[in-house]
């Protein structure tokens, strides 16, 4: 599956296509952390996974490969969020080319939701769950 046209100039946009085979929906991800920085890269790190058609000995879908995917966003320029908490679950995140950079879009499942616009992208894989204390 090809990378869809809009994502081909982030930086990462292709290892997170490989490391699913899919560019992710990140349904039911759950946002770790938002740094803002007035002077450098701000990032958004968000724990996705792929959930398999199996189920475990509890009735769960069994999810394998976890990875943190970690956005660096250069010059925010636009920043509308709420509901950030003790847990932020998102129903999709969504990445749209601009004439001035990129929008993430965040629609929530509870807490964090909201857009962020910036001037550059990228994209960092951290594979494996996430450990608390890095985020």
């Amino acid at each position: 599956m090809e990378l869809p046209t809009e994502l081909k100039s982030i930086e990462g946009a292709q290892q997170l296509q490989q490391w699913f085979g899919y560019w992710p929906s990140f349904h039911d991800a759950e946002v770790l952390a938002l740094h803002l920085n007035r002077s450098a890269p701000s990032t958004l790190a968000v724990h996705t996974w792929e959930t398999t058609n199996q189920v475990d000995e509890k009735g769960y879908f069994v999810m394998e490969r976890h990875v943190v995917v970690e956005f660096a966003l250069k010059e925010v320029s636009e920043l509308n969020v709420s509901g950030f908490n003790h847990q932020n679950v998102i129903s999709s995140l969504t990445i749209d080319k601009l004439p001035e950079g990129f929008r993430l879009t965040l629609i929530d499942c509870y807490g964090l939701a909201g857009t962020i616009e910036a001037s550059e992208l990228s994209i960092r894989l951290i594979p494996g769950k996430p450990s608390d204390a890095h985020f």
